[in-house]
C-alpha cells in the first residue's frame, strides 16, 4: 500500500477531546473497532454510536456506499481548498507537510461555546493500483507540535478515521467516518452527542453531493 501525495496531506477534520491520559490506554487506541450500536438509517446513510469510549460522550460512525469509483472520491476529500470551506473552521494551519503525513492545527467554532483549538497529526493511504485497497486518512492528537495555547480552549487529544473501500470490482466505494469528539470543560454530553452525530452525517452526505455534482447522479 502506498501512501498519498504530497500536496493533499492537509485535510479539514473535526476536533476530538478528552482526557490526555488516555493517550496510551488500550481503550482509547481500539475505539474504532466498537462496538459498535445502529442509531439511525435514513436515505442510504448508516449511523452507528460506540459508548464505551472513556468519557461521557459518544463515538459516532457513519457509513454509506456510493456509485463512484474510490480513486474519483479520494481527490475530493483530499483537496485543501474544499476543507477550508466548513463554516466551523475558524483557523486551518498546516504545521509541517512530509507528504504522506504531516501536522496540522485548527482553531473551530460553535454556537455558544468558547472556540476549541488543537493539532492533530494526519496519515494518509492509498493503495498500490487504483481501486484494488482502501482509501483515506487517519488523525490523532498532537497538540505539543502545534502553536502555544491561546484564548480558545486547547482540545487534549483528537483521533479519527476517513477510509473510502473500493467494492464491487471498483465500481462503488463503501465510504466510513469514524469520529470521537468531546469539547471538555463545562458543555454538556446531552448536547454534545446530537451535534457530533449531526456533523459526522453531514461530512458524508456532503460527499455525495460533491461526486454527484462533479461526476453527474447515478
Amino acid at each position: 500500500m502506498r501512501l498519498g501525495p504530497k500536496s493533499t496531506v492537509f485535510l479539514v477534520i473535526a476536533g476530538l477531546v478528552t482526557s490526555a491520559s488516555l493517550v496510551a490506554s488500550p481503550l482509547y487506541q481500539g475505539w474504532q473497532k466498537g462496538p459498535w450500536e445502529k442509531y439511525d438509517v435514513d436515505s442510504g446513510v448508516t449511523m452507528y454510536t460506540n459508548d464505551t469510549v472513556p468519557t461521557g460522550v459518544e463515538a459516532v460512525r457513519v457509513d454509506t456506499v456510493l456509485p463512484y469509483p474510490a480513486d474519483q472520491l479520494f481527490p475530493i476529500i483530499t483537496d485543501p481548498e474544499r476543507a477550508k470551506t466548513y463554516s466551523f473552521i475558524k483557523e486551518f494551519k498546516p504545521i509541517e507537510n512530509h507528504g504522506t503525513w504531516g501536522y496540522l492545527y485548527q482553531r473551530v467554532t460553535a454556537t455558544g461555546v468558547d472556540d476549541r483549538d488543537f493539532t492533530v497529526r494526519l496519515d494518509l493511504f492509498q493503495p498500490d493500483a487504483p481501486n484494488e485497497g482502501p482509501y483515506g486518512w487517519k488523525w490523532k492528537q498532537a497538540n505539543d507540535k502545534g502553536p502555544k495555547p491561546t484564548d480558545a480552549v486547547r482540545a487534549k487529544v483528537a483521533a479519527g478515521s476517513y477510509v473510502l473501500t473500493p467494492i464491487y470490482n471498483g465500481t462503488k466505494t463503501h465510504v466510513s467516518y469514524r469520529i470521537w469528539f468531546d469539547p471538555g470543560t463545562w458543555v454538556p454530553d446531552f448536547l454534545v452527542n446530537p451535534a457530533l452525530r449531526s456533523s459526522a452525517k453531514e461530512t458524508v452526505v456532503r460527499l455525495r453531493k460533491d461526486a454527484q455534482k462533479k461526476f453527474g447522479k447515478k
